[in-house]
Parts: C-alpha cells; structure tokens; sequence
C-alpha cells in the first residue's frame, strides 16, 4: 500500500520538530524554504474587517490578495507587501490554488458566496465573514459543498468563540435559571434598506481606484452611487441584509448555542407602538422594527418565543436594570434569558460578560464546573489550528453556521415581505409560496456557482 504525505500531515509535523520540515516557497515569488509549519494565506477582501485578522495572518506567509478597490484594500496591501496583488478573486485562486491552505473572504454580504464556494471547489479551507450568505439557497449550497469537498470551513461570528458563549449554556443547563420562558435581543443599528429600497440614487463617477463591475459580482449591475459603496453598501438589499444582517449572526447565536435551536416555525413582525418600549424621547425611527421568531422545543407544548429589537425598539426591561448597569450600556445592544427563577443578561452584540440579575454577587461564587470544551482563539485561528489537524473542526462550521445565517435571513424576509414567514427548511420552501422567490436571487452570467450540488 502506497503512503500518501499530505501537506496538513507535514504542517503539524513541522510545528511538532520546530519547523524542520520544509516547502517550496510559493508565496512570496521567491526561490528557497519556507518552514512549513506557516500556512499559505490569501486575502479576499483587504480592508475593512479584513483587518481583524490581520495579527494571525502576520503569522503566516500571505500569498495573494484580492481587492476591487485598490483604496480601501491599501490597508491589507500595505501590510502584506510581498504579497501578490489582484483585483479579481477568480484570477487569483485560479494562479493560486495549489500552493495555498486557507482563503480568508471579507467581501460585502452579496460576493461572499461566489468567493466562498469558489474556494471550497479548489479545495481549499474557508474563513467567511457573517453573514455567511445573502440569500437561503447559497447558505444551503456552501453546507452540501462543505460535505462534498471536505474542507475546513467557519464563518466569522467570533463571539461564537467566547468564553461566556460556554458559560451561558453550562450556567443554563445548571439550572441557575430554570425554564426559559421567552428570549429578549437587540441592536442599536437599524434596518434602513426598507427605506432605501424606495429611494434610487443618481448615477456618479465609477472612482478610478474601483473596478464596479467586478464589486458588483452577482447582482444586478446598476449605477455607482458614494452612499453604496464602499461603506453604505449594507443598507441596500441587493447588497446587504442591514441591521439584523449585521448584528444577528452575533446576538442570535447566544440563544441558538445555549439552547441548541434549530430552524423557527415562524417568523413575524411586531411593531405595535403600544408594545415597545423606548427610553428616550426622541421620534420613533422610521426603521425601527421588532421580530418574532417562535422556535418549536421538544416537549413545550408551546414555541419558544425569541424576540429581536432594533433601530430604537426594545423589551420591556427588568426593574432597576437600566439604573444598575446604565443606559447607554443597556442601547447599544444585548441579550435577555427570561427563566423562571432568574433572568441572564448578556451585555453588547457578543456574550463577553454575561451575568445573572438576581444574587448575581452570591450567586457568581458557586458557578458550575466548566463542562464544555472552549474554542482555540478567534475563529482565524480556530481554523488554522484545524487545518494544522490540532483541532477536529471550527465551532461555527458551515453545519453550525447555515442554520444560524438562514435564522437570520428568514428575519428579513419578513421585514421585506410584511408577512408571517412560515418556512420548511426540509425542501427549501414557504407555506406562503409568493415568498419562495425569496429563496435565491438572480445572478449575472459568469458569476453561477453551485449550480451542480443543488437545484
């Protein structure tokens, strides 16, 4: 029987001898080793939140990087100078592919899927931004390629990895607040696409420094507007799927964790001024919404209601909340387990210190034993450590994440279609079969990908 030495076989053997170990030094266009225990990284997307994975990325030999903007992508070109430069993903993973172990994609929400899925064909690991997908059909798509061809994958929803995800869940399963009754989230941001969706912009200059056809990708190739690119782009639905979009994939993963949720029976909204709460005086935000998503528990002869605030709108709060931890504190975004023997918060969009509202002091001095494993860092480097082979796989892989993202997407097509969203994830489809052109979105030639996997 012929031995195959694979390159995760040498790259933990290689961090295991201290490097010893050697490749052929692709990356940075010179001759001569490199230690191979360094992945070979490209960037996908060089600024913006790219950065944040710029300190692990130093780590390693940063191959190519991408970016349709030689602007706002400068950050990333400056900081990995020997890297080689395109302005299409395509090009570089077609030039690429071979030498490269992990493609990190930070692209505005509707390019993530092309680059994802188009990494994922050349076998080559993932790092994907949340949220995951723009529409149900492309998150679906990227978990049948995730089992098709076995690469490592995670989304970047890095409060995923905290340490109060795991302390949530264990102090839960502890019993320290017994039977949650419903789930209150919220975000400051708002979702400013309804409202943008009625209101064409003016053509303007394409910036020398950007290639729009190549920024626009799949959709629709309309005119350059300032107020789309390169930072409003979000609030547009053919772009971005706004503040529940932005924040969701964060805030709805604590109770989707903790609790073990999978896909809602339904999802709604409730924008009933007379149930919704504002602690200040200023106008209601005209894109201001609040969500209902009724999740079915085994057992509960009723769902689990989980409610989401944003753009102004929030839960009627517990008393004395607001002047125990404060107001701004409390705006800026949060999360509420509403049990029948005490209420967990967990302050800001990521679980970094949750907390119980009742004999917090005393009851902190007996917290449970830590039963769950806890991630290996950030999710950039979960996943290096998991294509390194020191881990199984990355807590948000793409079986954890999909069900999350299309959690969140079912919540803006609510939003856009002012209707209960009753959604059968079995075969992909709605009772109400008006929202199943929902479901996925037209695409400009040259840019279908994983066409083959479903239909």
């Amino acid at each position: 029987m012929q031995n195959r030495l694979t390159r995760r076989d040498c790259l933990k053997a290689g961090a295991a001898f201290g490097g010893a170990l050697i490749f052929p030094r692709f990356s940075i266009g010179q001759s001569g080793p490199s230690v191979n225990s360094k992945l070979n990284v490209a960037l996908i997307g060089a600024g913006g939140i790219a950065k944040s994975c710029f300190g692990e990325c130093r780590n390693e030999n940063v191959v190519a990087i991408a970016d349709v903007d030689e602007k706002t992508g400068a950050d990333g070109l400056e900081a990995f100078p020997r890297a080689k430069q395109y302005k299409d993903f395509r090009k570089l993973l077609d030039a690429h592919h071979k030498e490269l172990d992990l493609v990190i994609v930070s692209t505005p929400d509707h390019t993530h899927f092309p680059a994802t899925y188009a990494t994922m064909e050349h076998r080559i690991a993932v790092h994907t931004q949340k949220p995951l997908t723009h529409n149900i059909w492309q998150a679906r798509t990227l978990q049948k390629a995730y089992h098709t061809f076995g690469v490592q994958t995670v989304m970047g929803n890095q409060g995923h990895n905290f340490e109060g995800m795991r302390q949530i869940r264990e102090w839960i399963e502890a019993g320290f607040i017994g039977d949650v009754q419903e789930i209150q989230a919220w975000t400051n941001r708002t979702t400013t696409n309804i409202l943008n969706a009625k209101k064409p912009l003016p053509a303007e200059p394409v910036p020398a420094h950007l290639d729009w056809d190549l920024w626009t990708g799949p959709a629709r190739l309309g005119n350059y507007n300032s107020k789309i690119c390169p930072k409003g782009w979000r609030w547009w639905w053919e772009y971005g799927l706004g503040g529940l979009g932005d924040i969701g994939c964060h805030t709805l993963d604590i109770p989707k964790y903790a609790l073990g949720l999978g896909y809602p029976s339904a999802v709604y909204m409730d924008n009933d001024k007379n149930s919704r709460c504002l602690y200040d005086d200023k106008p209601r935000h005209p894109a201001g919404a609040t969500y209902v998503y009724e999740f079915p528990i085994s057992g509960r002869p009723s769902p689990l209601k989980v409610y989401w605030y944003e753009g102004g709108h929030l839960p009627r709060l517990p008393d004395n909340m607001v002047e125990k931890y404060g107001l701004r504190t409390i705006l800026s975004g949060g999360c509420l387990f509403m049990g029948k023997k005490n209420i967990l918060y967990s302050p800001g969009m990521r679980p970094s210190a949750p907390r119980l509202l009742n004999n917090w002091s005393e009851m902190r001095r007996s917290l449970p034993e830590k039963t769950i494993p806890r991630a290996v860092g950030n999710p950039v480097k979960e996943i290096m450590a998991a294509i390194r082979g020191d881990i199984d796989k990355c807590g948000s892989n793409f079986d954890y994440a999909v069900p999350l993202t299309e959690t969140v997407i079912l919540g803006t097509i609510a939003i856009r279609s002012g209707k209960r969203v009753q959604y059968d994830p079995e075969t992909m489809s709605f009772t109400d079969s008006t929202l199943n052109s929902y479901i996925k979105e037209p695409v400009r030639t040259g840019w279908e990908y994983g066409e083959e996997l479903l239909v």
